[in-house]
């Protein structure tokens, strides 16, 4: 049985190429590349509101090193991800 909108059941069964689940930042960006790369995708989530668990706690800046002087041991830190 395959679940879908709020709760119910349904005897529908459905054939995709590809699954993901959660439907937060990296989920929803990861089903967005495999669409974009041609293939079927499902998303599933169990909250109510997509990207409302973890998420929702960051503070969605990435730390690129674009904002600290050329060459400063920050900057370089950023770019080498340490």
């Amino acid at each position: 049985r395959e679940a879908v909108a709020q709760g119910q059941y349904s005897s529908v069964m459905l054939r995709v190429q590809s699954v993901v689940v959660g439907a937060g930042v990296v989920g929803l960006a990861t089903a967005r590349s495999l669409a974009l790369s041609g293939r079927e995708v499902l998303v599933l989530e169990s909250e109510r509101i997509p990207g409302s668990v973890t998420s929702a706690r960051n503070s969605e800046v990435i730390h690129a090193g674009i904002y600290y002087a050329h060459g400063s041991l920050k900057a370089q830190a950023c770019v080498e991800g340490r």
